[in-house]
């Protein structure tokens, strides 16, 4: 049998017509024509991940629907600051002291005008009943980077870090002589040793109610402190003696104040609140709003 390219045009073009005309007869028009529907709504997404945009999804409504303010303030130590001592740097003297600078203690780091660095802000409850708060969206970018603590001419550094439990952190040795890192809290503990330029990746897996410690055994002035809890509302006040924290969920809650060379600062003068002996207040957060508790003034002979 014959077949006819020529005659291809001509056979679409009556098959169109008719179609056409089907529509017609039920009163289908243009305007009437269908929305396309994909067969799937996302054909490159797996299950996995259409579910994991669903949660994401939710999240960010939960966090619309929810109501959240921030915290802040500064920390001024007061009457005569003591007198700092020089580290006792009695091992590998050529790395540790530099320039022919013996290093300070650095547990108590004031400023000209008595800020006062390194105090730990966190929530505090009572006991395991104690109400937890919602954790803002904001913060899981922050739990997925990694805390780092070097070692850097003989100090842990930074001198005071916050970590979440679960998240990773980084213990790092950028000096040219060996260290070891020796973590020791309530309910975390580690010792690693770290080779000249070399770092470890630990993760802490459980919270404390109080920071703990870090030492090194080799060079025995190194000292600082961490702390571990689950909830990300806990800030460590800078050299200017300030900290923030931010999208606190609305209503009442406790908070806590920590410095190594004060424990808990029972004695802190906080204006328009009373602090427990636990160091604790009780602040109310309300939606949209930053709370500034001002300028906290501690007395220098209060330190331990």
């Amino acid at each position: 049998m014959k077949f006819s390219i020529a005659k291809i045009p001509a056979a679409i073009t009556l098959c169109t017509a008719y179609a056409l005309g089907c529509l017609a007869a039920v009163g289908v028009g243009p305007e009437d024509k269908p929305a396309y529907v994909p067969l799937f709504a996302d054909e490159s997404a797996t299950p996995v991940q259409e579910e994991e945009a669903a949660e994401t999804q939710e999240e960010t409504e939960d966090a619309a629907t929810e109501e959240w303010g921030h915290l802040t303030g500064k920390f001024v130590l007061t009457g005569d600051t003591p007198e700092i001592p020089d580290e006792v740097v009695d091992k590998d003297q050529e790395a540790c002291i530099v320039d022919g600078v013996v290093p300070k203690d650095n547990n108590l780091i004031v400023g000209e005008n008595g800020e006062l660095s390194d105090v730990f802000v966190f929530m505090y409850f009572k006991d395991e009943d104690s109400p937890r708060p919602e954790v803002h969206p904001s913060y899981d970018a922050a739990m997925e980077e990694p805390v780092v603590l070097d070692n850097v001419q003989c100090r842990f550094v930074p001198h005071a870090a916050f970590v979440r439990v679960g998240q990773k952190v980084i213990l790092k040795n950028s000096d040219d002589v060996g260290h070891n890192c020796r973590l020791t809290g309530f309910n975390n503990e580690h010792n690693i040793n770290l080779g000249p330029g070399s770092s470890v990746e630990v993760m802490l897996e459980y919270p404390e109610n109080s920071p703990g410690n870090v030492s090194c055994d080799i060079h025995k002035w190194m000292d600082s402190v961490f702390f571990c809890r689950e909830e990300p509302y806990v800030a460590v006040s800078a050299e200017d003696g300030t900290f923030t924290i931010q999208n606190i969920p609305e209503g009442t809650w406790e908070f806590q104040f920590w410095h190594k060379k004060a424990g808990y600062m029972r004695k802190l003068n906080v204006e328009g609140h009373d602090v427990g002996r636990r160091g604790n207040i009780e602040v109310t957060i309300t939606n949209g709003e930053t709370l500034d508790l001002g300028e906290m003034t501690f007395d220098a002979d209060d330190l331990r």
